[in-house]
């Protein structure tokens, strides 16, 4: 007879700097839209830009972090530019030494004296 008080643990809280964050959720959710639209599968979308079908997958659920060469492939493929590709994004990240989460969890980290924030700038 199984105790139904012997559960598996809840999963661990994400740790600082895990994917998705707010920029890569942003990023994929405007290469889906520019993929429906342009009337592409992932499948299609992955042929044309030479990487796998899971790597699309994984961009539009903003699991992964692309390089610029990979997203202007994938504008390329989809016959738009990088601005398009960027538009309404306005999340940013900090640096770490002013707060911000870590890029990749190897990241190394800079310990630079404390100044205020900056600001945002408006364009």
């Amino acid at each position: 007879m199984k105790n139904a008080s012997r559960r598996a643990p809840p999963p661990p809280p994400p740790v600082a700097g895990t994917l998705p964050n707010e920029v890569t959720l942003a990023l994929g959710k405007n290469l889906k839209k520019l993929r429906l639209a342009a009337g592409k599968t992932q499948v299609a979308l992955a042929y044309d830009a030479e990487v796998e079908r899971s790597r699309i997958s994984k961009l539009e659920g903003g699991h992964i972090n692309p390089s610029v060469m990979t997203l202007a492939t994938l504008c390329y493929s989809l016959g738009t530019t990088l601005p398009v590709l960027f538009e309404g994004i306005v999340a940013t990240n900090a640096p770490t030494s002013e707060g911000g989460l870590l890029r990749r969890k190897n990241q190394a980290v800079l310990h630079k004296p404390e100044r205020p924030a900056r600001p945002l700038r408006k364009n």
